[in-house]
């Protein structure tokens, strides 16, 4: 009986260490990686210990390798069912001979990538052709039923590099409210008045703060924050400025006010 497995707790690397076993116990099957039970899983397809091929609905071949670990933060969970080599897609299949040489062409690319900062696949959006739709995952999962209206924007300065071109035509469309997200989105620049009040901050303090922050971006390399998040990370900064004193407690106070209420105004605005 051949090796099989559910993993739960998916940190960053849990991916690349998940395929680095399958490969060294050359096995045969389909590992399923899940993002939640409103999105289909990712598959990719070992014989032998070789990734042979892999796909995410309109994502073929290296593209979905690429796909994972832009957005491992977002993986719920990782099974592996053992099986015989099947048959593939076409343009499912991974050129890369090796494993490793796949993993870390797919980890350059994600490095290289300047659409990735606002790129978030968990929350839902608003396309105009559809409607609400419950992820930016959904929307790569069913590209083709978006490309043509994605193609239809033009090309302007604000556009990002990408090594995905599903992923170009989404920067271009989300920095220009062309597609939305439904959730109210915190830029993490306009943090900067709040954080400088309680300058200067203990080690400790800068320590909690910083690994706070990280835990509730969407990816490491996140330009916004989801307002729901940013209440509680501005919860824990105004316990801060409220232990610097009542003054500062309320100055706090007033900017987390001003910035959740222009954060609400301008989603509103863009999605009338």
């Amino acid at each position: 009986m051949g090796i099989s497995f559910h993993v739960t707790s998916v940190r960053e690397g849990t991916i690349f260490n998940v395929m680095q076993f399958l490969s060294l116990e050359k096995v045969t099957g389909t590992l399923s990686i899940s993002f939640g039970r409103h999105i289909p899983d990712a598959m990719i397809f070992f014989v032998s210990g070789k990734a042979a091929a892999s796909e995410f609905g309109d994502l073929k071949g290296e593209q979905v390798l690429d796909m994972l670990l832009c957005q491992e933060y977002a993986v719920k969970e990782i099974n592996f069912a053992p099986g015989r080599e099947s048959q593939y897609k076409e343009g499912t299949l991974i050129k890369s001979p090796s494993l490793s040489g796949a993993m870390l062409n797919a980890s350059k690319d994600v490095d290289q990538c300047a659409a990735r900062p606002y790129i978030f696949g968990l929350l839902p959006v608003n396309t105009p052709e559809q409607g609400s739709i419950e992820s930016l995952l959904q929307v790569f999962y069913d590209f083709k039923k978006h490309n043509d209206f994605l193609q239809s924007i033009k090309p302007a300065d604000s556009d990002r590099d990408a090594p995905l071109p599903q992923c170009v035509l989404l920067h271009r469309a989300l920095s220009r409210n062309v597609l939305t997200y439904k959730t109210p989105l915190v830029a993490l620049k306009s943090f900067r008045p709040l954080l400088e009040i309680v300058q200067p901050l203990e080690e400790k303090e800068a320590e909690n703060l910083r690994g706070y922050m990280r835990s509730l971006l969407p990816h490491p390399r996140a330009t916004h924050m989801p307002l729901e998040r940013f209440y509680a990370f501005a919860s824990a900064v105004e316990s801060i400025a409220y232990r610097r004193g009542s003054e500062t407690g309320d100055e706090a106070r007033r900017i987390i006010y001003r910035l959740i209420q222009s954060t609400t105004k301008l989603n509103e605005a863009i999605n009338v």
